[in-house]
């Protein structure tokens, strides 16, 4: 009899394509479907995205509301038989809470991941500066309060999880802290599939500056700390970096608080603002023809942004907030400067642009550190998690 193979079902609120290809639920799921796993993932449908297609050995089912999403968790329940099921972030995810019951009501083991526990609007003051104030611990509703139905649902993952696993050691006190069960640090994994795709397109190369520019991408969000940036370039020494791109994930065209921050600061002409790209290899462009990269978050969840950078061999500039400082090594393989503090950040910008042997040796090391993410035991590491628990 042909021995038949473990089958996982993977819940994210967004992903399984090329331009989230090193999101966490993907890489491991990549990795699961190399080591002879049925992975199924449910996601969002994003707009031109087949309903139903297979990535990367993947069966993805995408789906427009979560409704729907949720009528569909339950028909590849009965279908397919998941042995386990993962479920990644809480916040724009219903399908996964409704996924978590599911799993519960078949008797499935369940696993939960979030990035960043502090992107909880019900556990910080303010999401865009979360580590301001106090976390409000006892503000994750774990049993059924008819008052605060949205509340309990919203943490469901979290709070009945058989286990919690987290990829970045800084949620884990959090955790704790919430009074959650079985939780544990399993570092990310990093793979090759995030450049598969190279080629880019003649556009977006016209639109960049021909002088060496510094490159921000992130969500225009503070706690990404855009604005930080945008205060720190008047600092920053025109001769060693004349310009500076911003890629947005979240905004297509120019919002109107980047100009009325940029204008009277006199930087419009050093600052360009392209928007969301889509294209993979675009992307790749817009990093490989940066002279540095620079990460001035106030808070991340994991920060996957540097690893592009090292990936693409550039140089990174970033604030010292936990998550990244996972992997992010001041000196080694970075330079970091304290979060919101414009006048640190220039003088870093500076520092690392006009000196090609700091550049090098900040390179060396994240290539350094990307090769140790790449490695054989962390992929272990995560296979052995799986497979107890299928054992157990």
């Amino acid at each position: 009899m042909k021995e038949k193979k473990p089958c996982i079902l993977v819940v994210a609120p967004y992903g399984f394509n090329d331009r989230l290809a090193n999101f966490a639920e993907f890489t491991v799921s990549r990795l699961l479907a190399k080591r002879g796993w049925r992975v199924i993932g449910i996601t969002r449908r994003e707009n031109g995205e087949p309903r139903k297609h297979a990535v990367h050995g993947i069966a993805v089912h995408r789906y427009k509301s979560a409704l729907f999403g949720a009528i569909g968790a339950l028909f590849l329940f009965v279908l397919e038989r998941p042995d386990i099921v993962h479920v990644h972030m809480l916040r724009n995810n219903r399908v996964g809470a409704a996924s978590a019951i599911l799993a519960k009501a078949f008797r499935v083991p369940l696993v939960f991941s979030e990035a960043g526990l502090l992107h909880d609007h019900y556990l910080v003051a303010d999401r865009d500066d979360p580590l301001g104030k106090p976390i409000r611990y006892g503000n994750a509703q774990k049993t059924l309060d008819l008052r605060r139905l949205h509340n309990y649902f919203f943490h469901w993952p979290l709070t009945h999880a058989d286990e919690v696993v987290f990829y970045s050691k800084h949620n884990v006190p959090i955790a704790q802290k919430l009074g959650i069960r079985n939780v544990r640090y399993i570092p990310l994994i990093v793979d090759d599939a995030r450049w598969e795709t190279v080629s880019a397109s003649g556009g977006i190369v016209e639109q960049l500056p021909k002088a060496p520019y510094g490159l921000f991408i992130g969500q225009m969000k503070e706690r990404k700390g855009w604005d930080v940036l945008l205060r720190a370039i008047p600092s920053v020494s025109r001769r060693v970096l004349p310009a500076f791109v911003f890629v947005s994930s979240s905004s297509r065209s120019e919002p109107a608080s980047f100009g009325a921050l940029a204008d009277p600061l006199g930087i419009r002409d050093r600052v360009v603002f392209l928007g969301r790209i889509q294209s993979n290899g675009d992307l790749r462009a817009v990093f490989e023809r940066s002279a540095l990269v620079v990460v001035p978050s106030r808070y991340e969840g994991f920060g996957l942004v540097p690893l592009d950078a090292f990936e693409s061999g550039k140089p990174v500039v970033a604030s010292r907030v936990e998550a990244m400082t996972d992997f992010l090594e001041n000196g080694r393989n970075s330079r970091l400067v304290p979060p919101k503090d414009p006048e640190a950040l220039a003088r870093a910008i500076t520092e690392v642009a006009a000196d090609a042997a700091l550049q090098a040796k900040l390179v060396e090391g994240g290539r350094e550190t990307l090769a140790r993410m790449k490695n054989r035991t962390a992929a272990e590491e995560w296979v052995n998690f799986y497979e107890k628990l299928l054992r157990s």
